[in-house]
């Protein structure tokens, strides 16, 4: 799968395949999950605390990484803010 960074406001949202973002989830903590029906949002947070959005897919399993700048940002404000601009 070819991988495409695009950065807003700091932050950068990249799309991976099913098989990375399970070595992700397996090595992150999932805060919550939101099933929209057609996709799903994991909140989730990696090994030193920094939070960040997977956005997966329904239809291929395919995943898009919000990764944030900073620690202590909210990921729900970047996610509205990177969604917007990315998508």
């Amino acid at each position: 799968m070819t991988t495409t960074n695009k950065a807003a406001f700091g932050l950068s949202a990249r799309a991976i395949d099913t098989s990375e973002f399970a070595t992700i989830y397996e090595t992150s903590e999932c805060l919550f999950e939101y099933d929209n029906g057609g996709s799903r949002t994991f909140v989730m947070t990696d090994s030193s605390g920094v939070d960040f959005l997977a956005i997966q897919d329904g239809a291929d399993g395919n995943v898009v990484i919000v990764e944030l700048a900073d620690a202590h940002e909210s990921a729900h404000h970047h996610a509205r803010e990177v969604l917007n601009r990315v998508f």
